[in-house]
């Protein structure tokens, strides 16, 4: 499976690929977008009537795209999106009706492909934003949606072909990652998040219903589990949109018992990771000056990592541990070691420790925001991987902060 690309990008869609690396969004988008679906290709592309040229592309495939290659367009779904001026969402192509006899599958071997239009800034078509892969998907309807938002956010980015050229060299980044921020943590918080909302209170609003058999509510169980993970990421991405578009990640201390708190998420851990074995100890004084949610948020994405990247019969243990200066929470499981490469990097955005339990895959901003957020209380967060000793995150919160 392999491209057929270009010597060069043609001059005239030079400045389109330039543009669109300038968007410092793009990368995270397309990393959003192979994770909440699954597919391992993400590509921005300029698409017009005669030619389809690759942008920006995160190819976990095997593709061999980059920036500037370029397709024959009337082989590509990217050619159906720009005609349709709509979304596209495709699981099986082969065996599609519509599509089995479209060069996509044929020359390209794209099985499972979704998209949606990207238009500039003046509302002119640009290109496609789009998530595919050689094997087939079960791709939600819903799925469409995020690809629009995230479509419109790109989008907004790009400015009219006759402004490029007019662009102020010396503007700073400033008011452009203040767009970016506003418009990422509009889409997320509202466009998404109530939504998602929606369906966790009608799932757990039926899930308490008695006349329900055991598959509707194991049903039932698998939609709250999706939608408080999606959740999840929803609220690490805001997050990490503060940090990077230079705001102090916020924070409310006030006097709380994180032990009281640690036993709240690791009894809501169980509920979605049944089946696991968690164990909790709690030592010393818990008390101090924190903010309960965010050292929730820390414990949660703590619990998730292990859960994630560990062996459905290894037992996690949760330790907090309090002494007179601070108090230590500890989350260890046993498993794969981290590579010892890639300890100094681990609470970097988009990096995992392992490639084991990707069948759930994560953006990879759980870790990141879990020092982010203890940074802001004034602690320190450490990990220790032995082949022997299992996998240890260890934070350490001061009690006042």
């Amino acid at each position: 499976m392999s491209p057929s690309p270009s010597a060069n990008t043609p001059s005239r869609f030079a400045a389109d690929v330039a543009a669109v690396g300038r968007i410092e969004a793009v990368k995270t988008v397309l990393r959003v977008l192979t994770r909440t679906t699954g597919l391992r290709m993400a590509v921005v592309a300029r698409v017009t009537p005669q030619a389809w040229t690759c942008c920006a592309v995160l190819d976990e495939l095997g593709f061999g795209m980059k920036a500037g290659d370029t397709l024959a367009v009337d082989t590509t779904f990217c050619d159906t999106v720009r005609a349709l001026g709509g979304p596209l969402r495709v699981s099986h192509a082969s065996q599609d009706p519509r599509f089995r006899d479209h060069p996509a599958p044929r020359l390209h071997h794209v099985e499972s492909y979704i998209a949606a239009p990207l238009y500039r800034r003046d509302g002119n078509f640009f290109g496609v934003l789009c998530a595919l892969d050689s094997k087939p998907a079960d791709l939600p309807e819903d799925a469409l949606e995020t690809f629009r938002h995230l479509g419109d956010l790109v989008g907004s980015q790009l400015e009219p072909e006759a402004a490029l050229s007019e662009r102020d060299p010396k503007r700073t980044g400033t008011e452009e990652a203040a767009l970016l921020r506003e418009q990422l943590m509009g889409i997320v918080s509202h466009d998404l998040r109530n939504p998602l909302n929606a369906i966790s209170l009608s799932a757990a609003t039926l899930i308490r219903r008695t006349d329900l058999d055991e598959r509707a509510r194991r049903g039932l169980r698998r939609i709250l589990d999706s939608s408080d993970r999606a959740n999840r990421l929803i609220r690490d991405l805001l997050d990490f949109t503060h940090v990077r578009t230079g705001m102090p990640l916020p924070v409310k201390p006030q006097p709380m018992d994180l032990h009281e708190v640690a036993e709240q998420v690791v009894d809501e851990v169980r509920l979605t990771a049944q089946g696991r074995s968690l164990d909790l100890v709690c030592e010393g004084s818990g008390r101090g000056n924190w903010d309960p949610d965010r050292i929730a948020q820390v414990l949660t994405n703590l619990l998730t990592n292990a859960v994630q990247y560990s062996a459905p019969d290894v037992r996690i243990q949760v330790v907090a541990r309090g002494d007179a200066r601070e108090v230590v929470l500890e989350v260890t499981n046993a498993g794969t070691p981290i590579p010892p490469a890639l300890l100094p990097v681990l609470f970097e955005p988009m990096t995992r420790g392992t490639t084991e339990g990707c069948a759930r895959r994560s953006v990879g901003l759980g870790l990141f925001i879990v020092n982010q957020i203890v940074r802001a209380h004034g602690g320190a967060v450490d990990v220790v991987s032995t082949e022997e000793a299992g996998t240890t995150f260890r934070v350490h919160l001061p009690r006042g902060c």
